[in-house]
């Protein structure tokens, strides 16, 4: 009987290597409270090969319960790959690795070269890829007989002289082209030539052979030849390039795919555009361009409205962009170039919302009036940066400080600010014209009462209009001093601006 009190500790450790079969592990049930023993060797596995006159996967077993298996590889890699996928053996045999010329023939069925001189003898047949014929005489012609065999010709001895089908008998006969209408034939030493003497025509020239058949050409030589009213030089010639011009011929210039030498009418409403293109390819694009010129001036671009010569409208001249299904609609843009010849946008009216950009430059009136009319949006929109900052110091109060809009400063005690010199004023605020003028808002942040005035005095070339003097706030009386004023800035020379007072 087990001992069931032993202490695990006072039990003496036995390697798995050592356990005979002598050895067993104590079970108990726990629904009969029997108990009972297994011979340890016989958890341990063992290996055995099922299969007969074949080779073992497996080499041994080590240390009871290491099973040592073998490994597959191929003997010839460039014949046989072995890889693994998936926990699974893949076996593939490369056919382009198979030499036949080591395989056995008798069993394959395969030639690994022929020999006519042994053996094919006498004439190889027409069925076997041969002529079944002996010999050939110099200058002969195969065709294939009545019999379905191949024949020769006799020898083609006169120039011009070809194999020419006979549809009656099936068999081809040797003979030589006759000329016909208009139709010259020069027979040679291996050539046939065919003189065209056409003058006039006699029937409509189809330059197919037949419906969706091989077409054929005119010749213009060049561009020296035309297609004309009266057979006189003008109207409509190609070049070797396959440009085209029509008009007179003194002005033929093949500078384009197509030269016109006079104006392009259309007899009715038309339209100008490229072929469309499929998928996602960008569409191409088309370019109306006028003249260029050397050292003179260059040609104008004219887009002209019909006009009405009777009591109805005239035509208008309306630019419409692209509209897009599903991605962005097209803008329109008006450019012009650079100093440095780059092509830039001034204005662009927007596709989707028809908001108008002026991208570069400025806006300039000359004349007239800008109305605003929209009665939802009277107003002006403009962009409006942070405040300039002037300090509480005396220092000037810059152009770039009055360019913000907004020009503010916290007086610690009176202060005394000059306004910047009129030549910064003219340069920093784009004053380019006499009489253009800039508005301001200057304000004194000082605190309600502090009684802290702002005073601007005269910059270099500036002459002042109106008090000059912005007090603090002074909430009990607002009206006097809101502790803010208004200020217009005028050019009124290349080196000279009057500074006005307005609110």
């Amino acid at each position: 009987m087990p001992n069931r009190n032993s202490n695990i500790y006072d039990l003496v450790t036995l390697s798995k290597n050592s356990i005979s079969a002598t050895d067993f592990l104590q079970l108990a049930n726990s629904d009969s409270g029997r108990y009972s023993k297994v011979a340890m060797s016989t958890l341990f596995p063992s290996m055995a090969t099922a299969g007969s006159t074949s080779e073992d996967l497996f080499v041994s077993v080590t240390n009871k319960n290491q099973l040592n298996f073998k490994g597959i590889k191929s003997a010839v890699t460039g014949v046989l790959t072995v890889t693994t996928l998936s926990n699974n053996i893949i076996l593939t045999a490369l056919e382009a690795g198979i030499d036949l010329s080591l395989c056995n023939n008798v069993t394959s069925a395969f030639l690994t070269a022929v020999d006519f001189t042994s053996i094919v003898t006498g004439e190889c047949p027409v069925t076997n890829g041969g002529t079944g014929l002996s010999s050939i005489v110099k200058g002969a012609i195969l065709y294939a007989d009545e019999a379905d065999s191949i024949k020769a010709t006799s020898a083609l001895a006169t120039n011009g002289q070809i194999l020419i089908g006979n549809a009656t008998t099936g068999i081809p006969s040797i003979a030589s082209i006759t000329a016909g209408t208009n139709i010259a034939v020069v027979a040679g030493a291996g050539t046939i030539t065919l003189n065209a003497n056409q003058t006039n025509a006699e029937a409509n020239f189809d330059l197919r052979n037949g419906a969706d058949s091989t077409t054929y050409n005119i010749d213009t030589n060049n561009g020296e030849g035309y297609i004309s009213g009266n057979g006189a030089d003008g109207g409509l010639t190609v070049d070797n390039s396959a440009r085209a011009y029509i008009g007179a011929n003194g002005t033929k210039v093949f500078s384009e795919i197509l030269t016109l030498a006079g104006n392009l009418r259309f007899t009715g409403a038309s339209t100008i555009k490229p072929t469309a293109v499929a998928s996602s390819a960008a569409g191409a694009a088309l370019t109306v361009e006028s003249g260029v010129a050397v050292n003179g001036a260059a040609g104008h671009l004219n887009i002209n409205g019909g006009e009405a010569t009777g009591s109805g409208a005239a035509g208008s001249i309306i630019l419409t962009s692209g509209k897009s299904a599903s991605g962005t609609d097209g803008n329109i843009q008006l450019k012009t170039h650079t100093a440095g010849g780059t092509a830039t946008a001034g204005l662009t009216i927007a596709g989707d919302t028809q908001n108008v950009t002026i991208d570069t430059g400025d806006l300039v009136m000359s004349t007239g009036n800008i109305y605003m009319r929209g009665s939802s949006n009277p107003n002006i929109i403009k962009y409006q940066g942070t405040p300039a900052d002037a300090g509480d110091n005396t220092d000037a109060v810059t152009a770039a400080q009055i360019l913000k809009g907004i020009v503010t400063v916290n007086p610690g005690a009176d202060r005394s600010k000059a306004v910047d010199a009129s030549a910064n004023l003219i340069s920093g605020l784009s004053l380019n014209t006499d009489q253009d003028s800039f508005d301001f808002v200057f304000i004194n942040l000082g605190e309600d009462s502090e009684n802290r005035d702002i005073t601007l005095t005269a910059g270099t070339d500036v002459t002042l209009v109106g008090s000059m003097h912005i007090s603090s706030p002074d909430t009990a009386d607002a009206s006097i001093a809101s502790g803010s004023a208004q200020f217009r800035i005028r050019r009124t020379g290349s080196a000279a601006v009057t500074l006005y007072r307005i609110a």
